[in-house]
């Protein structure tokens, strides 16, 4: 676990208050009052629980745009029940898209500059799940009917991710409030006060991406059973910055 306290430069401003400031629309604050604008930003490495498969169907037919769907429905059909026959998993589908298409006619591994036309479609399903021993092994079966994998990434899980990032904001506050109090001390003050508080979570956290080999080109030679994917989780940052103004007086 890592833990980074970045302060910006203090801005100390200790205004005298005067009804000539005032009558020019100047936002001054009491008279004694120092303001100080800071910021701490706080991040933690924290080893990814959720894998994430997308895989995709895609059927071809010369002349019928409806055996194209057909093909692809029931192919979507078994994956789905091989999908949630595990209650744990999250599922869903998406990107379903059938076209036309030119494709180039090859002869002796040359483009002879013709072309034939074609009914392409396709379809995606993704699962999620934190068992990610039994998601591979249903990621295997799915590609055995004929799925391509789009993308195996490891993340971290939404509740994790926002449990962290609750816990990196009080420690970012804490700090704050230390320093707003050392920077009181000096002052020779004693009241200290957190005002326009802004909390930067950084974005949505992404997945991790890794590229593994098709189960297609491990069977192809043996002519055997595919095996399943292998994909290892590693470990994500989570940052959070919190800015704020401290009233010192």
């Amino acid at each position: 676990m890592i833990r980074a306290l970045v302060l910006s430069a203090l801005c100390l401003l200790a205004v005298p208050f005067s009804s000539a400031q005032a009558q020019d629309g100047l936002n001054l604050p009491p008279e004694g009052t120092t303001i100080i604008n800071f910021s701490a930003t706080e991040t933690r490495t924290m080893p990814q629980d959720l894998l994430i498969a997308s895989l995709r169907i895609e059927v071809d037919d010369k002349a019928d745009p409806a055996a194209v769907q057909k093909k692809i429905n029931e192919a979507m059909k078994k994956a789905l029940e091989l999908a949630k026959a595990n209650s744990k998993y999250k599922v869903s589908t998406g990107a379903y898209s059938v076209y036309k298409m030119d494709r180039p006619i090859i002869v002796d591994n040359a483009h002879n500059g013709k072309y034939d036309s074609v009914w392409r479609g396709s379809q995606e399903i993704t699962i999620e799940s934190k068992d990610s021993t039994a998601l591979l092994d249903t990621v295997g079966k799915i590609q055995e009917l004929g799925f391509a994998m789009n993308n195996l990434a490891y993340t971290l899980s939404p509740e994790v991710v926002d449990k962290v990032r609750d816990e990196l904001m009080v420690e970012a506050l804490k700090k704050l409030t230390a320093k707003a109090k050392i920077v009181a001390e000096t002052l020779g003050k004693t009241n200290v006060s957190l005002v326009d508080v802004n909390v930067d979570t950084g974005g949505p956290i992404q997945p991790m991406y890794k590229t593994m080999m098709a189960r297609a080109e491990v069977a192809m030679d043996a002519g055997a059973p595919m095996p399943p994917p292998v994909a290892e989780a590693g470990e994500t940052d989570v940052a959070l910055t919190v800015s704020a103004r401290a009233l010192i007086k």
